[in-house]
């Protein structure tokens, strides 16, 4: 590790492992003050700083270089304590056993996320090793940079700049000099062609418009809305040879009406009898097969006075005889 003078520290601690309880221990990022004097705009120094107090990060493996695009620029390291024994097997079986692309670097990382989540807002890093070269002897650097989205493809929808055509550009005229709404002016044999042309556009007559001598007239007149109609108050309703029509389709639905009520009603009473006498023998509401007892003897019952229901209050007598009799056609004995 550089200098303390040279250097700011990051973030200390260790890399929790997926799917495990063992921490790799022991890690310290840096950023070097040299090559980093405003760490404002630094984004990974700003997120490493705002993990300080967590006791780890999470690794989640390792990752090909070629695979991701990595923002170098930030110039972060990694040191590794030399007591931390498992932590430098781990990245000594992961960098120094890879490949070196032709820039120097590893071929293979080691991918961190600086979170508990895996969204977009998350931050990931990738550590990677990159060749040293020293008077003595060849060294590792372990370094550390921030995974950014992949750049899109062009699509065929995208907008692309177009040139305007080589025959709207003079030698004297510039793109600009387009742009800025200047007229172009033509030189040669054409320029009487084109005053006179100019001439004849600025004398040409007025066209009348159609129909306008018309639209005075009726916008002198105004618009005039029109009344409603008189509102009839005593209509009296149409009538045939059989009466009042509205008078007989009146009657008609009271009728319905009275005789719907007069069966519900009637109804009611037939299924407070059923009950009672369901209890009489020993059949309540609480019985396993009440149910099926209930609506046997109901319909039964109303099916059998189905037209004296709609016509008259039902007699509780013969109510009573009818009831009575299903039920001891459908209970044998009292339980």
């Amino acid at each position: 590790m550089s200098e303390a003078s040279s250097s700011r520290l990051l973030y200390r601690g260790s890399l929790s492992l997926p799917d495990s309880y063992i921490l790799l221990d022991g890690f310290t990022f840096s950023a070097n003050l040299l090559a980093n004097k405003d760490l404002l705009h630094n984004p990974l120094a700003l997120a490493l700083e705002s993990m300080r107090g967590r006791p780890s990060l999470r690794l989640k493996g390792t990752e090909l270089l070629k695979n991701i695009y990595i923002d170098p620029s930030d110039d972060v390291c990694m040191d590794i304590h030399p007591s931390a024994t498992l932590s430098r097997v781990y990245f000594e079986n992961m960098l120094c056993l890879s490949h070196l692309s032709p820039d120097g670097r590893t071929e293979t990382g080691v991918r961190v996320a600086l979170g508990d989540t895996d969204g977009p807002a998350t931050t990931e890093i990738l550590i990677f090793g990159k060749i040293h070269s020293s008077l003595t002897t060849p060294s590792l650097t372990i370094h550390v940079a921030r995974i950014i989205p992949a750049t899109r493809a062009p699509r065929p929808d995208d907008p692309t700049p177009r040139k305007p055509p080589q025959h709207l550009l003079t030698r004297t005229q510039s793109i600009g000099e387009l742009a800025a709404n200047t007229r172009i002016k033509v030189k040669g044999d054409n320029s009487e062609v084109v005053r006179r042309a100019r001439e004849v556009m600025l004398h040409l007559p007025n066209p009348k418009p159609r129909g306008r001598g018309k639209d005075k007239e009726r916008g002198s007149a105004g618009f005039k809305v029109p009344t409603l109609p008189a509102k009839k108050t005593n209509h009296a309703p149409e009538g045939d040879v059989f009466g009042p029509v509205g008078d007989a389709k009146g009657k008609a639905r009271a009728m319905d009406e009275g005789i719907c009520d007069l069966e519900q009603e009637n109804k009611s009473i037939i299924k407070k009898f059923t009950v009672r006498h369901l209890d009489a023998v020993g059949v309540s509401k609480t019985h396993p097969e009440f149910k099926e007892l209930f609506g046997f003897v109901y319909r039964g019952t109303a099916f059998a006075l189905r037209t004296a229901i709609k016509r008259s209050p039902v007699s509780a007598r013969a109510l009573e005889m009818l009831v009575e009799a299903h039920i001891k056609l459908y209970v044998t004995s009292p339980t």
